[in-house]
């Protein structure tokens, strides 16, 4: 009688909880499975002002997923009624034993608090992310249930890649955390890139961070005794970190500053560019001017035998005829006397032709001298110092550098070209005076031949002949000794022209090749020149593309402005947080446990609450 009474009394006490369904958190199904209750129209609707979602997941040891569920959090507002949605294959209510129904992907749900709980299985496993997870043991792929208890060499892959049929909010938005735990008895040598390495008790706990829009990639190399693992735990989360990234105005301004740089090198190589074009052009003409130079040289000492020998015969046909006239004994043959203004006069005919020969030499000369002094007053005095030239061989690169090396073997060349000219150009001046002196110094003597045979013919016609000849015989001594001098400073200016004719040859090629080499470094500052335009317009906005960079890859890492949103469904609204937890099934020997065997009879509720009481 007396158990009866307490039996009664726990009966009043547990008989309100007698009809609460059953909750499980890993099984499928439940007792609210397509019931088809419906939230009454007359009950008032409760207000959702926040929902939470967390899906969990269980992946086999491979990495596919299985047995997806999620558990719904909601705060509200007031009590009463309201909807969620999500295609599950059956829900459970983690919040009191009140039913909730569900139907065509919508759950409806009454409630008295101000929090709701309910847990939604999944009609697919699909997520945001697939898995592959791949062991290996002495190099050789090894299925995971084949790799309890083996020891060697293993090594773990763990990859990561977006599901396409799956909102790619989520691959772009959220980090995923990867923990793999390994026992340190069974495990050592363990090494794997980018893992974060703690010891947990007696495991060796390594953490992978996959950022978002970034798939994973890990591997873990182990040696390995008696192996055994337990399960790999995955979560992913919104990704809104705030780290405090390092200053970056200066490095802006550097650039700033560097494409500043940049421009006026660029200016500086376009004023080189002009100056080095002019140059060119200047010592173009001077090698045109240098080589007609050189060849009005050469032809003056081609002909230069020619004059001097016509100068020797002249003067030996003076000395002869001094010397005739003054021994009155050979005077005897009159024909041969009246033969000598015709001789004197021949004399002044080809005196008169060398005296041409000189004005057309002194012409050439002028011409060709002309040029030579233009193209040489025509090289640049643009100076360049020391220190433009190391500035721009700092700044340049190895093809440009050894353009910038024979550009200064030019510009020396070529100033030197311009210093040795202003020191040798009295010389070449004074060519054109001299040679003017040369022309009147034969006219002279030209003049003075055609006096001295008139004056023969007069005193031949005359009575006295005698004194004539006496007087003639003074006067061609006097030409004569006139003529010596002039043929001695011929000569002289002669041997001259051909020494300088000879050394102006080599001056001559230096100028051409001069010139050439100017050629060349010309054309190069031009190739250079648009190479530093082209890097000038190449850099004119750099500072702002690095900012634009930098912000970018910067923003992978500073809070952004996600805004959460339902796994479930796109229906759901005020959704403020969406997590997801995954755990890949470990690898276990096999356990060898007891068998409980249980009675045949399934013993239900009433029966197991009378054997409380009852031995």
């Amino acid at each position: 009688m007396k158990k009866l009474k307490i039996i009664i009394i726990l009966l009043l006490i547990f008989l309100p909880v007698i009809n609460m369904p059953a909750i499980s958190l890993e099984g499928e199904g439940s007792d609210t499975e397509n019931t088809g209750l419906s939230v009454s129209e007359s009950e008032a609707s409760a207000s959702v002002t926040e929902k939470d979602e967390v899906i969990y997941a269980r992946l086999s040891s491979d990495g596919k997923a299985q047995n997806v569920y999620t558990v719904n959090h909601f705060v509200l507002a007031e009590s009463g009624s309201f909807c969620d949605y999500g295609n599950y294959s059956s829900v459970v209510n983690l919040t009191d034993i009140q039913p909730i129904a569900f139907s065509n992907g919508t759950t409806e749900i009454k409630t008295a608090g101000e929090n709701f709980y309910y847990q939604g299985y999944l009609e697919n496993n699909d997520l945001p992310w697939i898995y592959i997870i791949e062991y290996y043991l002495g190099g050789e792929k090894i299925e995971p249930d084949e790799l309890a208890g083996k020891s060697g060499g293993l090594e773990i892959k763990i990859k990561s890649v977006k599901d396409e049929k799956i909102n790619e909010i989520f691959y772009n938005n959220y980090m995923q955390q990867i923990t793999v735990m390994l026992k340190i008895d069974k495990c050592n040598n363990i090494k794997s890139d980018g893992a974060t390495v703690a010891n947990a008790g007696k495991n060796r706990m390594l953490v992978f961070t996959v950022m978002p829009k970034h798939d994973a990639d890990i591997t873990i190399t182990a040696e390995v005794m008696d192996f055994e693992m337990a399960g790999i735990e995955i979560t992913a989360m919104p990704f809104s970190m705030n780290i405090e990234l390092p200053d970056t105005d200066n490095m802006i301004e550097e650039f700033t500053l560097l494409a500043e740089a940049i421009t006026e090198l660029n200016d500086g190589v376009g004023k080189l560019k002009d100056g080095a074009s002019e140059l060119n052009s200047g010592s173009e003409k001077l090698k045109n001017g240098s080589s007609d130079f050189n060849g009005g040289l050469t032809q003056l000492s081609a002909n230069s035998t020619q004059i001097t020998d016509a100068s020797s015969q002249i003067k030996d046909a003076l000395y002869q005829i001094v010397y005739l006239l003054k021994d009155a004994d050979n005077i005897v043959d009159m024909s041969e006397l009246i033969k000598l203004p015709g001789a004197l006069t021949q004399l002044s005919d080809g005196l008169s032709q060398v005296s041409e020969g000189m004005i057309q030499l002194k012409e050439g000369y002028a011409l060709a001298y002309a040029a030579l002094d233009e193209a040489i007053i025509n090289i640049p005095d643009y100076q360049l110092t020391e220190n433009q030239l190391f500035g721009l061989y700092l700044k340049a690169d190895d093809t440009e550098r050894e353009l910038i090396l024979k550009m200064g073997e030019i510009y020396i060349a070529a100033m030197t070209v311009k210093g040795t000219y202003e020191q040798i150009q009295t010389a070449f001046a004074a060519v054109i005076p001299t040679l003017e002196t040369l022309s009147g110094s034969v006219d002279f003597i030209t003049g003075t031949l055609k006096d001295i045979s008139g004056q023969i013919n007069d005193a031949l016609s005359g009575i006295d002949i005698s004194a004539q000849i006496n007087q003639l015989a003074d006067g061609m001594a006097e030409l004569s000794g006139n003529y010596d001098g002039f043929h001695d400073g011929l000569v002289l200016y002669i041997n001259g022209v051909a020494e300088l004719s000879a050394a102006y040859s080599e001056v001559d090629d230096g100028m051409a090749g001069l010139n050439d080499g100017i050629s060349e470094i010309s054309a190069g500052i031009s190739e250079l020149n648009s190479g530093t335009e082209q890097l000038a317009d190449e850099t004119s906005g750099m500072p702002e593309r690095i900012k634009n960079e930098i912000d970018n890859l910067t923003s992978e890492y500073t809070s952004s402005n996600f805004e959460a949103v339902s796994f479930m469904s796109e229906k759901n609204e005020n959704v403020s947080f969406v997590q997801f937890v995954f755990k890949a099934d470990g690898i276990e020997k096999p356990k060898t446990e007891k068998r409980i065997l249980t009675e045949e009879k399934q013993l239900n509720f009433w029966d197991r609450l009378v054997n409380l009481f009852v031995k």
